[in-house]
C-alpha cells in the first residue's frame, strides 16, 4: 500500500514538473521593457511576461575597513581590472541578504526551491557575450556602478545565438543600469551587457521545486 501511494505522488510530481515545464517556455513575442516603481503595474506586467525595469535601494559601503580583506572589492575601489561573475562566496560577506528585492509577490513563491543569490564585479570596459535567462525569475540589481544591458525577446533567438555582440544589439532593447535600478527578466529571454568603467551586481535566480531540474539541466545543455 505504501509503495502504491508513493508511485501515485511520483506521476502527480511528474506531472507538474511536466505542466510547469510547458508554462515556462511560454513568452510575449510583443514584449518590451516596463519602467515602474509601483507594485501593481509591476505585478501586473510581469505577468505579462514583460521584463521590468523597477528601482530597489540598497546602501553598502565599500570603504568599510571590513572589506580590506576582499581583493576584488580592493581592486574594485583602486579602478584595477577585475571580472567577478556570479559568484556566489561573495554577496553573504559584502551585504545582508534580507537587504535585496524581495521576490516574495511573485505568485509562484510557496513553491521555490533554495533561491541562489550572487554577486558580480567588473571594472575596466568589458563586453559580457549573450547570456540566456533559464530560471523562472530572473532578477538583476545594480549595487554601485553603471551598466548597459540589451534584452532579446526569445521570439529573436534565430538571429542572435552565435554571433558577436555588435551585430545583435538592433534586437535589443536597451536600457542603461546604475545604482539601485533593478532589472526583472521573464525565462526565455536573452541579454549582453556592457560596462564602460565599473559595476557590482546581485543576481537573483528563482526556481521552484517543480522546475529546478528541468531548469538545471537547461544550464547544463543550453545552446547559449
Amino acid at each position: 500500500m505504501f509503495k502504491i501511494i508513493i508511485q501515485i505522488l511520483l506521476l502527480i510530481y511528474i506531472a507538474i514538473v511536466l505542466q510547469m515545464n510547458i508554462d515556462i517556455q511560454k513568452y510575449n513575442a510583443n514584449g518590451f521593457i516596463i519602467e515602474t516603481s509601483e507594485n501593481r503595474v509591476l505585478q501586473d506586467n510581469y505577468n505579462k511576461l514583460n521584463p521590468i525595469h523597477t528601482k530597489h535601494i540598497i546602501n553598502i559601503d565599500l570603504e568599510d575597513n571590513n572589506l580590506n580583506y576582499l581583493q576584488d572589492i580592493i581592486n574594485y575601489r583602486s579602478n584595477k581590472e577585475s571580472y567577478v561573475f556570479k559568484n556566489l562566496e561573495l554577496l553573504p560577506r559584502l551585504i545582508n541578504e534580507n537587504d535585496l528585492f524581495n521576490v516574495s509577490f511573485f505568485e509562484d513563491s510557496h513553491y521555490y526551491f533554495p533561491i541562489s543569490k550572487t554577486i558580480t564585479i567588473i571594472s575596466g570596459i568589458n563586453s559580457i557575450p549573450l547570456k540566456k535567462c533559464i530560471h523562472n525569475h530572473n532578477i538583476i540589481g545594480v549595487l554601485d556602478g553603471s551598466s548597459i544591458f540589451y534584452l532579446f525577446n526569445p521570439k529573436h533567438k534565430d538571429e542572435i545565438i552565435n554571433k558577436e555582440n555588435d551585430k545583435i544589439k538592433k534586437w535589443g532593447h536597451k536600457i542603461n543600469l546604475s545604482k539601485n535600478d533593478v532589472l526583472i527578466i521573464p525565462p526565455n529571454w536573452s541579454y549582453i551587457q556592457e560596462i564602460e568603467k565599473k559595476t557590482i551586481q546581485y543576481h537573483i535566480d528563482v526556481d521552484t521545486y517543480f522546475t529546478f531540474i528541468p531548469n538545471y539541466i537547461k544550464g547544463i545543455i543550453r545552446d547559449y
